[in-house]
């Protein structure tokens, strides 16, 4: 499906944990299994086989949304944030201060539902759409405040400087969106060497024109050993063991995608994550899901508690500084894939139980 404007939006085609060392349902307060050992070269310990690649390709959208096309520039609009009504000042700070957000494709192209997340006792403090604004001309937002912070994406590496303007007022960005993945169609693949050497020209000019804005790291499909190379190649004078020290070009935060079943394994694997890479950590996609061959779905009840147990676990991290549960979406198709079970949305744009739980913490509501 495409827009008028034109951009690849990709989703994620990610591992998740492989039947044969994982059972197939949510398992949460469970050890890993002696077989669930952490693969050096994947944050995943599995991968998808090309069939199934080729499975996962085909449910994946195109989506357009540069105002290249429109033959007209675009309008600054308001910033995402607004003021806080004296009564839900507490409240605001409280979600302000709060780790939890939210991906909205913008496939979805009306940015209305969005605001639903950001109520005054809601913990959610923050929210993307795979791009660089939201209401600058990719979402229709005609008379919408959405109290939450919009971070924007730069989803390849040469969208920095297209025709798209930065959500007014943003003091993060995304990196890269999946670049270790090779398609022709759902993401800009590059090599790490390659990826590095417009990143080091990228990261200046960021920090030219915005000295006070955060960088998150490229984020991996599944392929942690293009990370590594990535990172040698931007900085290798330095190391993770200090955070890459003074190396001018390193990103502020380290980002991660994770779908899997076993919240032990999900804890242990983040854990490793972190650690190889020396920084604090971005969440941008988790779900109680896994990408094999015709696994089992996990009920209402099992994604709660495993949702349950990995935001209580995220939020006690230091090192975690965000998160964000993928399921957001109104259309079947915006899931991917992803387990209808871990739907925060329903098709009216109604939230679920499970949207009210995420918007409470993780608590049941």
């Amino acid at each position: 499906m495409f827009l008028a404007q034109q951009i690849v939006l990709a989703f994620s085609l990610l591992s998740s944990i492989n039947a044969a060392r994982h059972k197939r349902s949510c398992k949460v307060s469970s050890s890993i299994e002696p077989s669930s050992t952490i693969d050096p070269n994947g944050l995943f310990a599995s991968s998808l086989d090309d069939a199934t690649s080729l499975n996962r390709l085909a449910a994946v959208q195109s989506i357009a949304v540069t105002s290249a096309m429109s033959g007209s520039s675009t309008t600054i609009a308001t910033s995402t944030t607004t003021t806080a009504s004296s009564s839900n000042t507490a409240s605001n700070e409280a979600r302000a201060a709060g780790k939890a957000g939210i991906g909205w494709p913008a496939q979805e192209k009306d940015a209305a539902p969005v605001s639903q997340f950001f109520s005054p006792n809601s913990t959610v403090s923050w929210w993307f759409d795979w791009n660089k604004n939201w209401n600058q001309g990719v979402l229709t937002s005609d008379g919408v405040q959405v109290e939450g912070e919009f971070i924007p994406m730069i989803f390849g590496a040469n969208y920095l400087n297209n025709s798209d303007t930065f959500q007014e007022g943003f003091t993060e960005v995304m990196g890269y969106n999946e670049p270790d993945h090779k398609s022709d169609t759902v993401s800009q693949y590059m090599e790490p060497s390659e990826a590095a050497e417009v990143w080091k020209t990228q990261i200046v000019q960021i920090h030219q024109q915005y000295p006070n804005v955060k960088i998150h790291s490229p984020v991996m499909a599944s392929n942690r050993q293009w990370l590594i190379d990535w990172f040698d190649a931007i900085c290798p004078d330095n190391s993770a063991s200090d955070g890459w020290g003074d190396c001018e070009y390193k990103p502020d935060y380290v980002s991660a995608h994770m779908y899997n079943t076993n919240v032990e394994y999900f804890k242990n694997t983040l854990t490793s994550f972190q650690k190889d890479f020396g920084l604090p950590l971005i969440l941008s996609e988790f779900a109680c899901h896994e990408f094999s061959d015709n696994p089992p779905q996990p009920s209402t009840n099992q994604v709660s508690a495993f949702m349950q147990e990995t935001m209580e676990w995220l939020d006690q991290q230091e090192w975690v500084v965000k998160y964000a549960w993928f399921g957001v979406a109104r259309d079947l198709q915006w899931l991917f894939g992803v387990y209808e079970t871990n739907r925060l949305m329903d098709t009216a744009g109604t939230l679920t139980s499970l949207g009210r739980q995420y918007m409470n913490g993780g608590k049941k509501a």
